[in-house]
């Protein structure tokens, strides 16, 4: 499945203009990964995301690319690309919950649905989902958490959960801490660390490794603290 992503990108305009636009935002990454026994890889990543909010119901849409560019080893470099959907409903000012359905290139249609929620209060952001496949005959539960934390009026902490069970006792976990600092109203840069653990079952042995994420978010109009920042093929 080939995102067409520059046809999302003409429609902003006109979308910010339209009654019902909540916000947009866009985040570029640089990921260096290594496992630790000499294999590392390195990749180019894109997120772009728009949400619509008609009073306390909305829809955001989020179109996600990305390129390996550089390993240690001699590989094919995939190229891939993803989009999640989301229904929200803001229960509070600081709450919104979501139902999310996710589609990427490594599986025809569909192949995730989850509840999510987001919570804003002052410097606090905090967001979290839970997950399954929605194909009964393929394991893939997740469960999510993610947060940041203002400190002052340009850095923020961040730090992040990821468990994924695929069934058979192969799991995925992912732990992240990271920094990052606004360098301008609705710019913000920042640098992420996480652990990565993979488990193929038992008796089958595991995986393990570090991801170095370098990253830029910027704005594109309205409250991009608000939307939900989900990325399927991370």
């Amino acid at each position: 499945m080939r995102i067409p992503l520059v046809l999302l990108l003409s429609t902003l305009p006109c979308a910010a203009m339209a009654q019902g636009f909540e916000g947009a935002a866009a985040e570029l990454q640089f990921q260096h990964y290594d496992n630790g026994e000499g294999f590392d890889v390195n990749s180019v990543e894109g997120n772009l995301d728009a949400a619509w909010s008609f009073g306390t119901i909305g829809a955001q849409v989020g179109l996600i690319f990305g390129k390996e560019v550089d390993s240690s080893a001699d590989i094919d470099f995939r190229s891939y690309n993803g989009i999640a959907m989301h229904l929200t409903a803001d229960v509070s000012d600081p709450l919104r919950l979501g139902v999310m359905v996710v589609a990427d290139n490594f599986a025809d249609g569909i192949s995730l649905v989850a509840a999510e929620a987001l919570y804003l209060d002052g410097p606090l952001r905090l967001e979290g989902r839970i997950g399954d496949s929605l194909d009964s005959d393929y394991d893939n539960r997740l469960v999510e958490a993610k947060g940041s934390y203002a400190l002052g009026e340009a850095f923020k902490l961040r730090g992040g959960l990821f468990y994924g069970d695929y069934g058979d006792g192969v799991t995925y976990q992912v732990y992240t801490v990271g920094l990052g600092y606004d360098i301008a109203p609705g710019a913000e840069v920042y640098a992420d660390l996480s652990r990565h653990n993979y488990d193929y079952g038992p008796g089958e042995g595991e995986d393990q490794g570090h991801l170095i994420k370098l990253g830029v978010r910027f704005n594109l109009g309205g409250d991009g603290e608000r939307l939900f920042s989900f990325q399927p093929l991370n």
